[in-house]
Order: structure tokens, then C-alpha cells, then sequence
């Protein structure tokens, strides 16, 4: 089976990506000397924009900090985007985030992830495959809401289009609609992702809103009550679901950094 291309934070883009990639999707590498590196890993429909603060907040602590963009995402041509995004698997995702950590291990002698939403239930897949040596997620993707968790398996047999709901007022560059089979892909994930949590065994720290309208609040207390070591959680209230970006945007980038400062001790800042 073919697989479907992501682009690595380590490698040139492809000559005339400006063209077809949306500007706020572009992989980062900040650091890339440091020692120890942190994968920043986007959400479902989403790009690098939306972990961006989170990597800008690491490498201000002196690590490196890497910012892939996921298979499927950051089109800017809507056409390319529902053919690209259409395609999207667990297993293509599930690789493309492997790929990103083989290459980190070559790099840095340690290295840790951060998970948003989808990316938060790849990141703590990975941490369950013993890949990493510490791992942060936002509003992890381990529980859709309940409706989503039934209709899902249900209607992704078929192939439809439909409009993702607007639920902020700041700037994103997340996809305006959905798929059926994208979001199969996402609620594989979810479910692959909270079948891995018993098998955790590094350093945890999770961070979510209660009034998040996306991922319910249950998936911090049910890492908890899975993962077999002591995890670390922080809430932010006021904040909606794409925390890194809201209102208390600052405060989660600087959390999920002092975690990271804690896990691996403090070095000398060098941002470039």
C-alpha cells in the first residue's frame, strides 16, 4: 500500500511548496544543535500554526523543538485538501510519527513529545511503544463526544463531505469542513490510543479546559486512572479547544515548557 507523504520538520520542503502548502503550515526546527529535542505534533484538520507557541516556549529553554506537518494537512487549494485529507489513515499517521522519532534518535540524545488533540492521542501511542522519553498533551484525543463516538463507525462506510463547525473568533488555519473517513481515521486513534495508556511508563503531563466544546474533560481523569505512573495534569479554564491559541495561549505554551524543564533539567537558551 502506498503511503501517503507528511513533511518532516528535519527536511527542506519541496521545491514549490509555497504553492500548494498554506503558510502557516510550515514545519519548524528550532535549536537544532541542542541535545534533547521536543516533536510538537498538530491536531485533526489543523497545521504547525496551532503548536507553534508550545515549540517557540521549549526552545526558549534551550531544547530543540521539531514541528511536522501530518499527512493530509496544510493544503492550500480546497480541492487538494479534501482529495489529500480523504485518504488519511491511523497506520499512515501512526508511521509518519515513528518516522519523525528515527530521525530524532539520530539527531538528540533525548527526546520527548507534545500532542495536540489528534496529536495527543499519537503521542501518547508513541510513549506507549517506549519511543520517547516524556510526553505532554493538550485536550488529548482519546474520548470524542458522545454523539461523534456513536455516529462515527456508523456513517464512515460512506463517502461525504461536511462543514466543520465554527467554534472560535481568532484566526486558524484548520480545514473548514470534515470527512467521513477522516474522521473514522480520528476516532481509530482515539480508540487505539486509550487501548495503549496501561502501557505508559515514562513521564506524563496532561493539560486541558473543562470548557473545551471538542474533547470532553474525562480524558484527564481517565489517564489517571489508566496509566500506570503518577502523571502531572493542569487546567485551563477559560481557554476553549485549541488552547495554544486562546486566551491563556501564554500560559499553556510556558506549562507544557516547565514540564519538559523539569524532565530533562535546564540548559542554556539559544533560539533561532
Amino acid at each position: 500500500m502506498h503511503n501517503q507523504p507528511y513533511f518532516s520538520g528535519f527536511a527542506p520542503l519541496p521545491t514549490g511548496s509555497d504553492r500548494w502548502l498554506m503558510s502557516d503550515a510550515q514545519p519548524h526546527y528550532l535549536n537544532p544543535d541542542a541535545d534533547t529535542l521536543v516533536i510538537c505534533i498538530h491536531g485533526f484538520t489543523g497545521t504547525t500554526y496551532e503548536v507553534y507557541p508550545a515549540a517557540q516556549a521549549i526552545a526558549q529553554q534551550g531544547y530543540a523543538a521539531v514541528s511536522p506537518l501530518l499527512p493530509g494537512h496544510g493544503y492550500k487549494d480546497l480541492a487538494e485538501q479534501k482529495q489529500q485529507f480523504a485518504r488519511i489513515t491511523k497506520d499512515g499517521m501512526l508511521m509518519a510519527m515513528r518516522s519523525e522519532i528515527r530521525q530524532a534518535r539520530q539527531k538528540h540524545q533525548r527526546v520527548g513529545l507534545f500532542g495536540f488533540s489528534m496529536g495527543g492521542a499519537i503521542a501518547l501511542t508513541m510513549a506507549a511503544e517506549g519511543l520517547v522519553d516524556a510526553v505532554a498533551v493538550a485536550a488529548p484525543a482519546l474520548q470524542l463526544p458522545t454523539r461523534a463516538e456513536v455516529l462515527i463507525p456508523l456513517l464512515s462506510g460512506a463517502k461525504f463531505f461536511l462543514d466543520a463547525p465554527t467554534q472560535v473568533d481568532f484566526p486558524t488555519s484548520n480545514y473548514k469542513f470534515h470527512h467521513s473517513r477522516a474522521l473514522r481515521t480520528l476516532w481509530q486513534l482515539a480508540r487505539h490510543g486509550r487501548k495503549q495508556l496501561p502501557k505508559i511508563q515514562c513521564p506524563v503531563f496532561a493539560v486541558h479546559s473543562e470548557n473545551d466544546p471538542t474533547i470532553p474533560a474525562t480524558v484527564l481523569p481517565l489517564m489517571q486512572q489508566k496509566i500506570p505512573t503518577k502523571i502531572q495534569t493542569a487546567w485551563f479554564n477559560d481557554s476553549g479547544h485549541i488552547m495554544l491559541r486562546d486566551v491563556s495561549g501564554a500560559e499553556v505554551a510556558a506549562a507544557i515548557a516547565a514540564f519538559f524543564t523539569m524532565e530533562f533539567g535546564n540548559t542554556t537558551a539559544i533560539l533561532n
